[in-house]
């Protein structure tokens, strides 16, 4: 496959998928941006650190001044193999969950699953100071979230992994599922409570909406009301046959050959 191939190939996904695709935009672009101020910052001899602006921090006090964390930390990546693997499994398991709703549940999936990471985050270090990290960072937590609704919505779908084979949806999520709970999907430490979020907010938004469907009243009609419909579709069918007569006389002998009574019963169908 040639490289224009390539292009035009990623530019038909791109539009398939725009949610997906802009997720992926806006990652990667963080990302470059603070790699660059990191070296930037390393060359000044600065103390700042753009990622740490964007991350959320471990207490609450310093979190009261970086209100905007819960939000944009999902966004940010401060390793490129970290940024590689979120990435890649975004566009995996956010492919399955486009196919099986629409594109605002990838923004919905992605921007609650964030959140509930990051609050569990949050609780986790209140509640256990001697917790690893500083600070949380990463797509994971939301990534999480996409991959379990995912997995709930489609789980006998496979995906052929090298040197394995076909594997189905929902093993290929508990499997990674638990790799990231032992700390080795990346991310920085105390990143688990994390993911913990992020899983449960994949079943919370699955179970959410599926109770939503079945709790939707269903139209009953009664014996009156369904006997109205019979008689107006057997009207409507005679109507039809009758006006199909008409036409065909018209098409044989022509418009004046109609009698008025015709003519008129023709006018009266083509207005009903």
């Amino acid at each position: 496959m040639g490289y224009g191939d390539f292009r035009y190939r990623l530019r038909m996904a791109a539009r398939r998928e725009p949610a997906l695709w802009c997720i992926i935009r806006i990652n990667v672009g963080v990302a470059l941006l603070c790699w660059l101020t990191s070296i930037i910052a390393s060359v000044q001899d600065s103390g700042f650190s753009f990622a740490a602006w964007l991350s959320v921090p471990a207490s609450l006090s310093a979190l009261a001044s970086l209100a905007w964390t819960p939000l944009t930390y999902m966004f940010t990546q401060t390793q490129p193999l970290h940024l590689l693997f979120n990435m890649l499994w975004l566009f995996w398991f956010g492919q399955v969950l486009s196919d099986a709703t629409d594109q605002k549940h990838i923004w919905r999936g992605y921007i609650i699953g964030g959140l509930s990471g990051a609050l569990f985050f949050i609780v986790s270090k209140t509640l256990i100071p001697s917790l690893g990290g500083a600070s949380l960072s990463g797509a994971s937590g939301a990534v999480v979230a996409i991959m379990v609704e995912a997995a709930f919505r489609q789980p006998d779908r496979e995906f052929r992994l090298f040197l394995i084979g076909n594997v189905k949806l929902k093993w290929l999520a508990v499997i990674s599922l638990g790799l990231l709970l032992l700390g080795l999907g990346g991310g920085n430490a105390g990143g688990q409570a994390a993911h913990i979020g992020g899983a449960l907010a994949g079943c919370i938004l699955f179970f959410f909406d599926r109770r939503k469907r079945i709790g939707r009243k269903t139209v009953r009609t009664s014996p009156r009301q369904a006997a109205k419909v019979v008689n107006a579709m057997a009207a409507y069918r005679t109507d039809m046959e009758r006006l199909d007569e008409l036409l065909d006389k018209i098409k044989l002998s022509g418009y004046e050959s109609l009698t008025r009574s015709e003519k008129k019963e023709l006018q009266k169908l083509s207005d009903r």
